[in-house]
Parts: C-alpha cells; structure tokens; sequence
C-alpha cells in the first residue's frame, strides 16, 4: 500500500512541476496541502528506492525564487535587518504564511523550525535538503502580496550550530546550499550590548517616542560569571559557522556585524543588496534603535568591569 502511495505522489509531484517552478496554475491553491501529504509519505517511506526516488525528485525540484537564509541569534537585531530588507520591492522576507512542519507549529520566520528539525533529526532516514525544499516549495506556493519580488528570504541558523546538528546532517545542509545557490548572510552580533538586550527578558520593537524613551531609562543587574560565559559562547559559535561558510561555499556568503550595520546602515545594506543581487535601495524602517549607552544601563557595572578585564568586551564599558 505505501509503495502505491508513493507511486502516486511521483505522479502528482511529475504535474505540479510547472505549478512549483512559478506559472499560474488553477490548482495551484491544493499545492500546499498536498506538499505536506508528500513530506509526511517521505519521512515514513521505508523502501530505499522509493525513498531515494521521492528524495531526488523534490530536492531537484527548480525554486520559483532566488533563495536567501539569515544566520543569526537572539536579540542579535535580525527583526531590524528583516524590516530593512523586507523594504526592498525585490525582495520578501519572510515569504509565505505559516504552515505545520510534520504537524509541528513553525516559527513563520523560519524556513526549517527548531522544534521540527529536532523532531525529524532523530530519524536516520531523515533528508535535510528534501525538508528545506519542501517547505520552501509550500511557502513560496502560497505567496500571494508583492508576487514580483524575485528573492526570498527566511530566518535560519539551525543547520549552521553544530549543537543542533549532527556532521551528516550539516554536510546535507551544504549540498543543498550549494545545488540551490542558496545565499547566506550572517548577523554577527556576540557583544555585550547584546547580553543586556536579552537581559530585558522580552522583545522590545519600538516603533514611537514614548517606546524609545522608556526604554532609555531601563536598567538591568547582570551575573558576571554568567555574562563571561554568553559572551565567550557566542563568540565561539559564530566562529565556527564563519569559518565554516567561509571554507564551503564563500561566493554565497556575506558577514556583516550588528554594530557595523547600525553605525554605517545605508552603506551596509548597499553591500547586501549586490550580493542578493538586487539594485541599490534607499532603506527604511519603522523600528528604532532604543536603550541607553551600557555605563548607564547596567546596575552592577563595577562587578561587570571585574569580570570583563583583559577580555575584548572590556572596552564596550570604557
């Protein structure tokens, strides 16, 4: 019965073709649903044969759109990038709605979710890039406002942490990378400024005065010990995935750092505008920069100064 299963999906993936690689389509409203049907029938296919059919169809299934991934972390200023780059009239970040990943709730900024990836990482079968196809086939096939925006975007440095990933699991990520041409820009943003963001212990997107002042006169009490670690964590983890980028697939990388971008936006984003290929754009955003300089905000900051000496973070307080 399964075999037949997926007899049927070969064909109906055979008839979506035209459908996933852009052309308007009458059934084009089912593609989604039947993605998902296709998705759930790959993950439980036991046959290698019909596995490896499945797999090899969709993974080389054309995108209907140039593809594009930012690596970044919590409160690393990413919301603020999206909100620059989803400026752009070339450009949609995030594309396509929400969907249930293997009847998980995603995160609709996301193209591959946490929750999801751990989930289907247990199983040996599991197929990287079939799952980052098929969600991007389901996304983009149900896009519908700025339909001329020929790049896409999406939140994702799950397959780039080595902690989430296991090494069969990351060199599948670069084989889809590199089949699609898949762009990567990452948000570097491992500095103390960041450690105090997530501090506030919640999302602050301020979009008004009365927002950016209130803001300004926060405080917050910092564990030193605790501080060292994140911020020698963060270090670490964006070393090894620049180093990783930049050793795989270089041409389809950009580094750009948080505080380079904030203090030299429009010059910035004219460099990540070239590399997605899209023309120059004047940027803007409805977010604004909010929270006081790091003297004034942190409560302890005799303690932080004794913690960060000799370290590269100490000059952030000086």
């Amino acid at each position: 019965m399964r075999s037949m299963r997926a007899t049927a999906c070969l064909v109906a993936l055979v008839s979506w073709r035209t459908v996933l690689a852009g052309h308007k389509d009458p059934a084009s409203a089912d593609v989604a649903q039947d993605l998902a049907e296709a998705a759930a029938l790959l993950a439980n296919a036991s046959r290698p044969r019909v596995r490896a059919a499945l797999t090899t169809f969709i993974d080389a299934e054309p995108l209907p759109k140039r593809l594009f991934l930012v690596y970044q972390i919590a409160r690393s200023g990413s919301d603020w990038l999206l909100s620059l780059l989803n400026n752009h009239t070339d450009i949609c970040i995030p594309c396509g709605p929400n969907f249930k990943d293997f009847g998980l709730k995603t995160d609709m900024h996301t193209l591959v979710g946490g929750n999801a990836f751990e989930f289907r990482a247990r199983d040996p079968k599991y197929d990287v890039g079939a799952h980052f196809s098929l969600n991007a086939h389901k996304r983009l096939a149900e896009y519908k406002p700025g339909e001329g925006a020929s790049v896409a975007g999406w939140k994702s440095g799950l397959f780039l942490k080595p902690s989430h990933a296991k090494a069969a699991h990351m060199n599948a990520f670069m084989r889809w990378i590199r089949a699609h041409q898949v762009k990567i820009i990452v948000l570097r943003r491992d500095t103390l400024g960041r450690v105090v963001s997530g501090a506030y212990n919640n999302t602050v997107h301020c979009k008004t005065d009365a927002c950016v002042k209130a803001n300004n006169h926060r405080t917050v009490h910092l564990n030193p010990s605790n501080t060292l670690a994140k911020l020698k964590t963060s270090e670490k983890m964006y070393d090894t995935v620049e180093a990783w980028c930049q050793s795989e697939v270089p041409k389809l990388t950009h580094l750009v750092s948080y505080d380079d971008l904030s203090a030299n936006t429009q010059d910035r984003m004219d460099e990540i505008f070239k590399f997605l290929g899209v023309k120059k754009h004047v940027v803007a955003s409805a977010m604004r920069k909010a929270g006081g300089s790091l003297k004034k905000t942190i409560s302890n900051l005799n303690e932080i100064r004794a913690a960060l000496k000799g370290t590269r973070w100490f000059k952030e307080i000086e």
